[in-house]
């Protein structure tokens, strides 16, 4: 009846009636839809607040959210360091009220205004917030107690170029714990790679000691442009001072100052490449003996090594393969090495050729030229081994052994002229008398001998007990030079080896480590040679003790293989 009496209501309008109302009954609607949002607050507990120093940001909602929020939009802003949620329910005067909250614990990520976008709750939202974020003075962070900051070891650097960052802790406590966070590069692309391991030390600043704990990286960016590193943030946990079971420990956290690095773009027109920006760069060659001596047919291997600092070894050139006529050549696998500390890396590439000549006469090494940047002084260098002529001598000729031959017992006929006297020989008692005392003493040195082994073997001790006394001491000694070697002390792997090799060629009266090159292979000798610069040269010389272990690993292997191997036997044995 009600249906029938709308329909006969609208029957009675007309077209602009029928319109305006159907208008008026959409603006219901929505008004209604909206009526139903809910109203989600947003406030924090101070405004404006510093860098450094946690904040709580509260949303509150009297009615009830269509879900769960999302956050994810304000940690571009904030890092949200904790959250909780809590509902209230009260009744006044017959009134029922419930409001439910969210509380976030967190940190800005930079200074300046920052409008927080609005949090979603399902199809409902809260509002954008707006905060102001102050930069906190370094005293009144030194005041707190605990503060971090960042610093770099310059201001401007090329594309590719080494950027030393140093991150450090403050803390006039004793720390139970602690953490630094990552760094933010805002999207540029970096090589990150530590340096070393994190250092400890005390300072004073006033009249406070603090302890610092620092930890440095080296940073290569990939493009030019403007480097900006964010604020890092750090947290720590201060021990309480009691020891009561109701004790609590504190957690502080604190945010480190923002920088901005200027990345330049590769100098046009410099003739540099691979482009090679380094604080150093070394172009080094070595032989076994110098100056080196040629012999057609036989090897001699040549030795260049790249030493760069500020650049690792993977960013290190190839060195150039030269053709020469009359000089075969056979390169080894690159040994590339990168050795850190804490003014950046320093970058090593070892490559080996060994050069066989194939004809006599001289032969010349062509120089070999590699460009750089040195970005010290802003100027293109090159590192350059000069040109060299070798003068390849001839092969010895094999020289014939004379083997001494059996003397051939010549029977020639005597004339009548030289035939001899025949003078009659008489045998004397007294010659019969010194065969009986030869037998004597034979039979008394074999009863001896005999003894002697009886002896031996009653006290259970083998006869060639030598061997396995010399055998112990040469493991012993191998052990000492290992670890020598492990520590990477150079005077102790130089006696290690003195006493090693008398070990294990105990005939050879071995007094120096130049008399070693004869017995070992030559990639062990040339890091002997490293040591004598070192020790005796008062050159800067790098030494490769993994080389050193390595080498003297396989001459034991070798050695060990060796003396497993049967003997021949006088005899042949009566059951096979």
């Amino acid at each position: 009846r009600k249906g029938a009496m709308v329909v006969k209501l609208y029957s009675t309008m007309n077209l602009s009636e029928l319109v305006k109302a159907m208008l008026l009954f959409v603006l219901l609607m929505l008004t209604s839809g909206l009526a139903g949002a809910a109203s989600i607050q947003v406030t924090s507990d101070r405004n404006p607040v510093s860098l450094n120093e946690s904040f709580q940001l509260v949303y509150k909602s009297s009615d009830s959210v269509d879900d769960d929020p999302d956050f994810s939009p304000l940690e571009k802003y904030l890092d949200i360091l904790n959250r909780s949620q809590s509902s209230n329910v009260s009744i006044i005067n017959g009134r029922y009220s419930s409001s439910k909250t969210w509380t976030l614990s967190v940190m800005a990520k930079q200074v300046g205004v920052i409008v927080l976008p609005p949090v979603k709750f399902g199809s409902d939202q809260s509002d954008s917030y707006t905060v102001t974020v102050k930069q906190a003075a370094q005293n009144q962070q030194a005041q707190a107690g605990f503060y971090t900051r960042i610093k770099v070891d310059q201001e401007q650097v090329y594309a590719q170029q080494q950027l030393v960052i140093t991150q450090q802790i403050f803390s006039d406590k004793n720390l139970s714990d602690y953490g630094m966070g990552k760094f933010d590069f805002n999207g540029m692309d970096v090589i990150i790679q530590p340096l070393n391991e994190e250092k400890k030390y005390q300072t004073r600043i006033g009249d406070r000691p603090y302890l610092v704990i620092e930890k440095s990286y080296a940073i290569f960016p990939q493009a030019s442009g403007l480097l900006k590193l964010s604020p890092v943030l750090a947290e720590a946990i201060i021990a309480s001072a009691t020891n009561s079971f109701f004790a609590r420990n504190k957690v502080v956290r604190a945010r480190s100052n923002s920088l901005s690095i200027a990345v330049l773009p590769v100098p046009k027109n410099i003739n540099v490449n691979p482009w090679l920006p380094a604080k150093d760069f070394q172009l080094l060659e070595q032989w076994p003996q110098n100056p080196p001596k040629f012999v057609q047919g036989e090897p001699v291997t040549r030795t260049l090594s790249i030493k760069a600092e500020g650049l690792t070894a993977a960013q290190l050139p190839v060195l150039p393969d030269i053709s020469i006529a009359g000089l075969k050549q056979y390169p080894d696998q690159p040994l590339l090495n990168d050795v850190t500390n804490d003014s950046g890396i320093t970058g090593y590439r070892v490559e080996k050729v060994a050069l066989i000549p194939t004809r006599v006469g001289e032969i010349t090494l062509p120089a070999i030229d590699v460009p750089w940047w040195n970005s010290a002084t802003q100027k293109r260098e090159v590192a350059r081994i000069p040109a060299r002529t070798i003068n390849v001598e001839a092969a010895a000729a094999s020289e014939t052994v004379a083997v001494p031959l059996a003397p051939v017992e010549q029977k020639l006929e005597p004339t009548q002229n030289d035939q001899p006297e025949q003078i009659p020989v008489a045998e004397s008692p007294s010659s019969k008398l010194w065969l009986i005392l030869a037998l004597l003493f034979a039979l008394g040195w074999f009863i001896t001998v005999i003894s002697w082994i009886i002896s031996l073997k009653k006290k259970g001790k083998p006869v060639g007990n030598d061997v396995n006394e010399s055998t112990t001491s040469l493991k012993q000694a191998f052990k000492q030079l290992q670890k020598a070697c492990k520590n990477q002390h150079a005077t102790e792997c130089r006696n290690q080896l003195l006493l090693w090799a008398r070990a294990l060629f105990p005939a050879q009266n071995i007094q120096s480590l130049t008399e070693l090159s004869n017995y070992f292979p030559e990639e062990m000798n040339i890091e002997i040679k490293n040591i004598n610069a070192l020790l005796y040269g008062n050159q800067d010389q790098q030494v490769n003790f993994s080389v050193i272990i390595d080498q003297a690993t396989q001459v034991m292997i070798k050695h060990k293989n060796n003396s497993r191997q049967p003997k021949a036997e006088l005899l042949e044995p009566l059951y096979k």
